[in-house]
């Protein structure tokens, strides 16, 4: 009797930590993602963006790769909406910001653009002097 509770206890400890968020598994289907972004795969690479955050809903990294892939099938707010849950998640993180301001420059909206060309700047993004070096006539 003391080994059966025993195993039971262990299954079930077992299954309590298979259901919490799984780093590791979210890590392999973003990059599996990312292989199928960069063939063109888009609705691919979303689906394994989707696992990726299934797993670890903190992956900021997964949001920003799964908002890259909307854009690339023309869902906008789709896009901008997983970019911003990736600042959300990871203020710091400088791509979502630029591609946010090419978003922008995309609608002629120049001070938006601006805004969020110089957010990627100061958080690290590199050769932004070309997106910033007309931004003061928009200020």
């Amino acid at each position: 009797m003391r080994k059966c509770l025993f195993f039971a206890s262990l299954i079930a400890l077992f299954l309590l930590v298979s259901c919490g968020p799984n780093p590791e598994k979210s890590r392999i289907n973003m990059l599996k993602g990312i292989d199928y972004m960069y063939t063109s795969q888009d609705e691919e690479a979303i689906e394994c963006f989707d696992k990726a955050i299934k797993y670890d809903e903190n992956n900021h990294e997964a949001y920003y790769y799964r908002g890259c892939c909307y854009m690339g099938i023309f869902q906008k707010d789709k896009a901008l909406s997983d970019w911003h849950k990736a600042i959300e998640l990871k203020e710091d993180y400088a791509d979502p910001y630029f591609n946010i301001g090419l978003y922008y420059r995309r609608q002629n909206d120049y001070s938006m653009a601006c805004y969020y060309f110089k957010l990627a700047e100061k958080y690290g993004r590199q050769n932004m002097e070309d997106y910033v070096k007309f931004c003061h006539y928009y200020e």
